[in-house]
């Protein structure tokens, strides 16, 4: 229980600042424009996530990876244009999350 009160807790923090910072807004005309933005977005955010939430990262690696996961570059059938999507709550919420914090 009292990992799913911490693990609530991330995500409110995560939702209401630092993380909040990848911009699902904008469109890029190919992933690979895409994949570059989101790397320097998560770079900015690495550091933040490290020092706030020492209890879900012990290294940089360990946000690497869940930003890896939290934010990946999706076509929009609509428009044909690539854009950020937040997958963070169902990262949050995962196995692999679970099994990297016992």
């Amino acid at each position: 229980m009292k990992n799913l009160t911490l693990l609530a807790g991330l995500a409110g923090a995560i939702v209401a600042t630092g993380a909040a910072a990848h911009d699902t807004t904008v469109p890029y005309s190919t992933r690979g424009g895409c994949e570059a933005s989101n790397a320097a977005q998560s770079n900015a955010e690495k550091d933040w996530l490290l020092d706030t939430f020492p209890q879900f990262f012990a290294t940089e690696g360990d946000v690497s990876s869940f930003l890896t996961r939290a934010f990946t570059c999706d076509r929009n059938g609509s428009d044909g244009q690539f854009y950020l999507t937040d997958h963070r709550a169902e990262v949050l919420d995962s196995d692999w999350f679970q099994r990297r914090n016992r």
